[in-house]
């Protein structure tokens, strides 16, 4: 029975994506021209958002200037560095 039951549910739902103005990238097949960096995008999904909120910090290129501890140690580290790792696994690393 567990069997049919695994079959039988459905998949986590994909995120959905929304284009900017002006931009032909593809989210899910990759392909297309982006009019903006790689995370950069307003229209991403709250799971992929890697900036901290405070100080803008990117928690996926590390790039940035933190005003915490090198690498941030804030209260957004945690949940940055995880979407981060899912921006990365969706997308690949870029």
């Amino acid at each position: 029975m567990g069997f049919l039951k695994r079959l039988t549910m459905a998949a986590e739902p994909a995120p959905a994506f929304r284009q900017c103005p002006g931009c032909s990238y593809d989210f899910v097949s990759g392909e297309g021209i982006r009019s903006c960096g790689w995370y950069d995008c307003p229209y991403l999904p709250e799971e992929y958002k890697v900036f901290c909120p405070e100080c803008n910090y990117n928690f996926a290129t590390r790039e940035g200037n933190p005003r915490c501890s090198d690498p941030p140690s804030c209260q957004w580290a945690k949940e940055g560095y995880a979407h981060a790792r899912a921006a990365r696994k969706a997308f690949g690393a870029h």
